[in-house]
């Protein structure tokens, strides 16, 4: 795991690149604190330099930095970039490649050589063995540069998922990339906000369509894509869809088949050389990583961390616990209080390179900070709500739809009670009013909170990492698709990634193994939802390593803290304070009267309450980067 950046030019080098390569490491120290190195190429004449030093002797037209945070192979030999034998295949490389053991015997069996136990010298020879499509591959996390000299060539690769960022930029005459934007814009581009970004997180706390980010200019290398550049062009190419096969898999005894998948995806990302955690939270999905994780390692080894929110009923610390003690793993809870809140929320905007859109991200903040004194990885749970069905607010519906759809004469019964089951679900208590109404708020009176003359919103064509070849055979599995490659996964992994190594921590998510993905996806709907269990499949592949309370919870919470007390707490004295000043007036983004109306109301309402929030991390998110305060204290 590290923070990787570089600098190409193809019409020849550039003599302040070296500073400019310099400080874009500086910036990503947090994602690498134990180790660095560095690439200074002269890519026409074959002339470059590997090392800690900054040698501007070198007329460099390429350059490669990593900030290593040490995981596999923890002597000098891992550390980045790491090259073959001939020197002229070079990578940089963030994240982990869960399947490398297996890889380098296929790679030693083939007669390729290895110099160190990491799996970032996999990648190098698995590209020498089969190219670029190499990715199809692995099994894990990505976002690489490999340095091609012999095809003077370029390859930057993303994992399928996007679980680790790849962001690039045309500046000049060269091209940029980097782990953060922030790297970027400490390399000299400047920091101009994205006003279509602005739109849709102030409108609608959804990560922005396609390629984009915060900032005009620098966008993201798309998941599950490789882009090769040479000095003929670009080209960009897609090395995996949602109806890939990667494997055979047993369709006939699904549960089975899930419970072996799933153990094997969190048996291949307890591979490490350093300590792991896990978050827990006690529903489903973390607990079912728990238990099965505590059956790969000694008692004791793996630490489990949860939040705590006294005196709250969002807190789940009791299902937490009974699921650490019932898997013999020591517990840690993190407790929080309003004090928190605003502090957190900027830190986690200059970790994120942009505002926190759900309150979840900002209650991580301290829970990875925790985490970090234990263990410098740690296990996580996203994605298992979708590809399991796990929002039951938003699930029920698409699923009621599905199985209407499905009804024929031999099934009419089971099928119509079913869907039946599932209406009368959506109408249970802890859904709750709030989420509710948050779920039907107009969005058109959120965009009222930006001034009458900001831009429009640019369209954007298609959806990204779009699947023409994926068929989508019910309204559950559409939404599902949608949710995990553009509405919701997208956006959980850049916050989960971006708080974790902001304290110099691994996030693994057991639940985005690609094999599990595939397999959900081509099941039928209802193994995903039947009647009113969601996640029906986990429910019953882990029936027997769960606790019987956990394997039968309905009441899921998720990290949900209780922003709107602590909203309120903050609002006179900080936020209105903020909102309402000269600076932010004079930014032309905010609706001023309509922005004041929202803090008025923020104390009973809490739709109310969460967009004041919201306005306060825009604000922020501006201060730090585009007046560069952020800059200035680092």
């Amino acid at each position: 795991m590290c923070g990787i950046a570089g600098i190409w030019r193809r019409v020849g080098p550039e003599p302040q690149d070296v500073v400019r390569i310099g400080r874009m490491a500086a910036t990503l120290v947090h994602r690498g604190p134990d180790d660095f190195g560095f690439l200074l190429a002269d890519t026409n004449r074959g002339q470059s330099a590997i090392g800690q030093n900054l040698d501007d002797s070198i007329m460099a037209d390429l350059l490669l930095a990593s900030r290593r945070l040490s995981i596999l192979d923890l002597s000098p030999a891992g550390r980045q970039p790491i090259t073959n034998e001939a020197g002229d295949v070079t990578i940089v490389f963030n994240g982990a490649i869960h399947n490398y053991i297996e890889l380098r015997t296929e790679l030693e069996a083939l007669g390729h050589v290895f110099r160190s136990k990491t799996d970032t010298e996999v990648i190098v020879h698995a590209y020498e063995q089969w190219g670029a499509d190499c990715a199809r591959r692995f099994n894990g996390m990505w976002a690489y540069a490999i340095w091609d000299q012999r095809r003077r060539r370029l390859v930057l690769s993303r994992d399928r998922f996007g679980v680790k960022p790849l962001c690039i930029a045309r500046h000049g005459d060269g091209l940029f990339f980097a782990s953060e934007p922030k790297a970027i814009i400490a390399a000299g581009m400047p920091a101009v906000p994205n006003s279509n970004f602005v739109r849709q997180f102030l409108a609608y706390a959804v990560p922005i369509m396609g390629d984009e980010t915060a900032f005009d200019g620098i966008t993201q290398v798309p998941a599950a894509h490789n882009l090769i550049i040479d000095e003929n062009g670009e080209s960009q190419s897609r090395y995996w869809t949602y109806s890939d096969q990667s494997q055979s898999y047993d369709f006939s005894n699904p549960e089975q088949c899930f419970h072996d998948l799933f153990d094997d995806a969190v048996r291949l990302r307890l591979r490490s050389d350093v300590p792991i955690a896990i978050l827990l939270s006690g529903g489903l999905d973390s607990s079912s990583i728990a238990v099965r994780a505590a059956k790969h390692v000694d008692q004791g080894q793996l630490e489990a961390f949860t939040a705590s929110f006294p005196g709250y009923d969002v807190d789940e610390q009791r299902h937490a616990e009974l699921v650490a003690n019932n898997g013999g793993l020591p517990f840690n809870t993190v407790e929080y209080g309003k004090d928190d809140l605003l502090g957190n929320l900027r830190s986690v905007t200059w970790a994120l390179d942009a505002p926190p859109a759900m309150k979840q991200t900002i209650a991580r903040w301290r829970l990875l900070k925790a985490v970090s004194e234990k263990a410098p990885i740690v296990l996580d749970g996203q994605g298992g709500d979708e590809i399991l069905g796990g929002y039951p607010y938003r699930y029920l519906k698409p699923y009621s739809y599905s199985e209407l759809a499905a009804l024929r004469p031999w099934n009419l019964y089971p099928r119509l009670w079913r869907a039946f089951e599932a209406y009368v679900e959506r109408k249970r208590p802890w859904f709750g009013p709030s989420a509710r109404k948050q779920q039907t708020t107009s969005k058109v009176e959120n965009i009222n909170l930006l001034a009458p003359d900001f831009p429009s919103a640019r369209p954007v064509l298609g959806l990204p990492g779009g699947e023409p070849s994926f068929k989508h055979p019910s309204r559950l599995q559409s939404l599902l698709w949608r949710d995990h490659c553009f509405e919701i996964i997208p956006h959980v992994v850049h916050f989960a990634d971006g708080i974790s190594m902001a304290h110099s921590v691994e996030s693994r998510p057991p639940f985005l193994d690609h094999r599990l993905v595939e397999f959900m996806y081509a099941l039928p709907f209802d193994q995903m939802i039947r009647g009113t269990q969601t996640k029906y499949l986990l429910r019953r592949a882990l029936a027997k390593d769960l606790p019987r309370e956990i394997c039968q919870r309905r009441d899921k919470m998720g990290l949900r803290p209780p922003t709107e007390d602590w909203v309120s707490a903050k609002k006179d004295v900080e936020i209105l304070p903020t909102l309402m000043s000269d600076r932010a007036r004079d930014r032309g983004i905010f609706n001023q009267q309509s922005v004041a109306e929202c803090l008025r109301r923020a104390d009973t309402d809490p739709v109310s309450n969460m967009l004041a929030l919201r306005c306060y991390g825009l604000e922020s998110w501006f201060r730090l980067f585009v007046d560069g305060e952020g800059f200035d204290a680092n």
